[in-house]
């Protein structure tokens, strides 16, 4: 049995972490700023030193998030809308070419934004519930796919490597690129008042760190293996055409990729209820809650807009590592220098 005590466990904060980070990880970084090979590995294995320490400053500040100023619940929008309107686009797109063809794009992200943003205040043990469940499904899926994967490789791909071996520079961006995705953890502090026990919360979210890292490392591998860099570098997400050419043994299941598609869908949905959560929660602990509907709006319109030449699946990546991530380390840097003591009781509870 579940109990409605407004609060969640270690684990269900750890899952839901997972499958929030998760398909969005493993769908746009393989690949991109130099995200190959053993320069990937290498952003893997020094991310894990740098978040180990971050995530032990996160957790010493977390009293502080839980009465922080109106305009810097304001700044921490910022990054919610733009991502939020990444991921919309991003899962409308998908639906509309692999599941539902001839529906307009519009129609399809305002049916996908209203399930997402419905669900998004269903109650903190709701959602904890939802992820402690469908977390395993999810990832004994992309374990499956990879399993599946191994048997299309080509080793010839990974012993000549070329831009998919060690370079610094190239390992300095793989290394950022990581961080970067990574650094919505700035945002788990809002949350941990609600977690069960929050000062011990350090080894479940970290052991969700090295998880996201391992499932990240596996698919660097796996796709150079089964593409080489030439391919790897040419396509936008990997993991689809990964997906697309596995299949159980003896094609028990006709369009198995459909179903590899349902699970990247899915992943979206919950990355973007993520999104629309975090965004009510602090909305609603700053005295802001009205305008909630406005963030559902901008997201939209950002996602949505008709010129082309500012769409956001092209401007995101840059967005993130120029924008989005340095405006997260700044308020956090912030909040823990400007806002001791603001927290509510000084401290969290043990």
């Amino acid at each position: 049995m579940f109990a409605d005590n407004q609060r969640i466990s270690h684990r269900q904060m750890g899952r839901q972490m997972i499958l929030s980070l998760l398909v969005p990880i493993l769908l746009c970084l393989p690949g991109t700023h130099h995200i190959l090979g053993a320069n990937g590995l290498l952003g893997i294995l020094v991310n894990f030193v740098l978040y180990y320490f971050i995530i032990i400053l996160l957790i010493r500040i977390a009293p502080s998030y839980q009465n922080v100023p109106k305009f810097i619940a304001l700044l921490y929008m910022i990054p919610l809308i733009l991502t939020g309107a990444y991921l919309l686009a991003t899962v409308s797109r998908l639906v509309c070419t692999y599941l539902i063809t001839g529906v307009p794009r519009w129609l399809v992200g305002l049916l996908i934004l209203t399930v997402c943003a419905t669900g998004s205040h269903m109650g903190l043990e709701k959602r904890g519930r939802i992820g402690e469940v469908s977390c395993g499904l999810v990832l004994g899926g992309f374990v499956l796919l990879y399993v599946l994967a191994c048997f299309q490789g080509n080793s010839a791909y990974l012993n000549n490597p070329v831009q998919g071996s060690f370079r610094w520079e190239y390992g300095l961006d793989s290394t950022y690129g990581i961080f970067c995705a990574l650094s919505f953890l700035g945002f788990l502090p809002f949350l941990l008042s609600k977690v069960s026990k929050p000062n011990s919360s350090g080894t479940p979210i970290f052991s969700g760190v090295l998880i996201l890292g391992g499932m990240l490392g596996t698919a660097l591998v796996l796709s150079q293996a089964v593409f080489g860099w030439e391919r790897l570098i040419r396509e936008q997400f990997p993991i689809l055409p990964l997906m697309a050419g596995t299949n159980l043994p003896g094609d028990v299941l006709a369009r198995f990729d459909v179903l590899w598609i349902a699970l990247v869908v899915y992943g979206l949905f919950f990355s973007l209820g993520s999104i629309f959560f975090y965004g009510s929660h602090i909305m609603e602990k700053s005295g802001l809650h009205p305008l909630r509907i406005w963030l559902l709006l901008l997201v939209y319109g950002a996602a949505m807009h008709p010129f082309d030449r500012y769409q956001i699946e092209e401007w995101f990546g840059r967005f993130l590592m120029y924008g989005i991530t340095p405006l997260i380390a700044a308020l956090t840097l912030y909040v823990a220098v400007c806002c001791k003591g603001r927290g509510k009781g000084g401290t969290a509870e043990k």
